[in-house]
């Protein structure tokens, strides 16, 4: 994922300067404006903010201004406001910038250092500026005093950059408040780097090759609502890691090689709504350790190697949780009580884990759940009470399981349901009046089940024939031999039929051996 969204970063942004800002979409050497960005790209390196490539589309296709002087000939100026400069060509900061400009960006630049104080206040008019990026240049060092000069600054961003450290950076900067550097070579950052910047509300960091943290890192930093660590190297994170971190809201850990957490690690959190804990390497998760967190609407755990959630009430400090994310972990077993502190959970995913059973009454707190996914499981069985109280699902994933049974009553509290997926089970019939309870029902998936077309799957089709809107449901049959590989609803009813056992008076009589006129009416069906 880190690969694809550097490359992905370097594509948009070559593809940008490179085109001479022209409006539309062309090729230039091998590389392509595409219409539109990939969504994960932007959704996942600036979480929570339009996203740049909405910026730079804009610098892009905004009437230009006239440049301050001919030495801004490889710049851009929109409004006024924002200078926009990029290619090889451009080596340093324009000498003159138009005195009300408050953006600079340099994309694709051959900057690869700055000289001290290379902003400081002169004709140039920097001393206004509020916002800077470097993106997609080879800057490898920040000196400390290169910064210097720019008392205004709001945001600093850097990306796909090989700068490896911040040393020093920061100082002058008082009044920063966001601060990015994405996907470059940070190795360490040292205590007391902040020290400067107390109304920084918003850091991002990742994307880097951070090993380890300072404990008192964040000390300095009590404004701060967001913070990504995302795509780093961190194995473990020292309990007093986020401490002063009082009002932060939005806390980003994806992808790094955490084993375990400390089980403080997140209680002076009281104020934070989104955790992202995914794509590490979490076996087990401490007692304790989302207690205090009251507001956390969101948690990602997906993409580790959870074995099991204890104790069971591991999430009962959560009872604003809306999303939880679970699937591809190595869950086998849940505890009965699991979810009775999250009463408000809204999306819940167990997919493509080690489920066999789930506990009755498991869901029976979870009225406000709408989508519940235990796809890719071993389920093999689904006791009459499994999904009780669950009277607001709407979307209910069963599909790749080991299913070749259900009760009758297995859906029977689930009115809300509109879209279920029981494909690729071992299901060959199902029980007369499955889905009677089910009125708001459009979407029914069925494919990938070795069905067979008797008697006891003729509710069945008579059913799917009496819904008043089209269903996607798909019933292909394995078995008997006349009916293979032709879908239920193009058998006639008269197919439908069970052998007769000796001795039993409720069978519906052997199948009529086929004629000839039959033979053909059934092949050309």
């Amino acid at each position: 994922m880190r690969h694809f969204q550097q490359t992905s970063l370097q594509f948009h942004f070559r593809c940008l300067y490179a085109s001479g800002f022209h409006s539309g979409c062309g090729c230039l050497d091998d590389f392509c404006i595409p219409a539109k960005p990939p969504r994960v790209l932007w959704a996942e390196t600036m979480p929570g903010r339009p996203g740049l490539l909405l910026l730079l589309a804009f610098l892009v296709l905004a009437p230009p201004g006239s440049a301050a002087s001919s030495r801004l000939s490889s710049c851009r100026c929109f409004g006024g406001v924002t200078v926009f400069c990029s290619g090889r060509n451009v080596s340093g900061v324009p000498e003159e910038l138009p005195p009300e400009a408050t953006r600079l960006f340099f994309v694709g630049a051959s900057l690869s250092s700055l000289p001290c104080r290379a902003f400081a206040p002169r004709s140039n008019g920097s001393g206004g500026l509020r916002q800077l990026a470097f993106l997609d240049c080879p800057l490898r060092t920040l000196p400390g005093c290169a910064l210097a000069g720019l008392p205004r600054l709001r945001e600093l961003d850097v990306a796909l950059a090989p700068l490896a450290a911040l040393r020093g950076a920061l100082l002058g900067l008082g009044r920063l408040s966001k601060l990015a550097v994405r996907f470059s070579r940070l190795e360490a950052l040292e205590e007391g780097l902040f020290d400067g910047t107390p109304a920084l509300q918003t850091l991002q960091l990742q994307g880097n090759r951070l090993a380890t943290l300072p404990p008192r890192l964040f000390q300095p930093l009590p404004a701060l609502q967001a913070l990504s660590l995302a795509q780093n190297q961190l194995a473990e994170l020292p309990a007093e890691t986020f401490q002063p971190l009082l009002r932060l809201r939005e806390l980003r850990l994806s992808d790094n090689r955490l084993t375990r957490l400390p089980p403080r690690l997140f209680r002076p959190l009281a104020a934070l709504r989104e955790l992202f804990l995914d794509g590490n390497q979490l076996a087990e998760l401490p007692r304790g350790l989302f207690a205090g967190l009251g507001q956390l609407r969101r948690l990602h755990l997906q993409h580790n190697v959870l074995g099991r959630l204890e104790p069971p009430g591991l999430l009962a400090g959560l009872p604003s949780l809306a999303f939880l994310l679970l699937q591809d972990n190595q869950l086998a077993w849940l505890p009965a009580g699991l979810f009775r502190g999250t009463p408000h959970l809204v999306e819940l995913s167990l997919a493509r884990n080690r489920l066999r059973e789930l506990p009755v009454g498991l869901f029976g707190n979870l009225s406000e759940l709408s989508v519940l996914s235990l796809a890719h499981n071993r389920l093999g069985r689904v006791a009459a009470g499994t999904f009780q109280g669950l009277a607001g699902l709407g979307r209910l994933q069963l599909c790749h399981n080991c299913l070749a049974v259900l009760p009758g009553a297995a859906f029977a509290n689930l009115s809300s349901l509109e879209a279920l997926d029981l494909a690729y089970n071992r299901l060959e019939s199902l029980p007369e009046g499955l889905f009677d309870a089910n009125e708001a029902l459009v979407s029914l998936a069925l494919e990938g089940n070795p069905w067979r077309c008797d008697c006891r799957l003729a509710p069945l089709a008579a059913w799917l024939s009496s819904v008043d809107h089209p269903l996607s449901a798909r019933v292909l049959c394995w078995a008997p031999a006349p009916l293979e590989g032709r879908t239920l609803l193009a058998a006639r009813e008269e197919q439908l039929l069970c052998p007769c056992q000796p001795g039993s008076g409720r069978c519906r009589g052997d199948a009529p051996a086929p004629t000839e006129e039959t033979g053909a009416l059934d092949r050309d069906a």
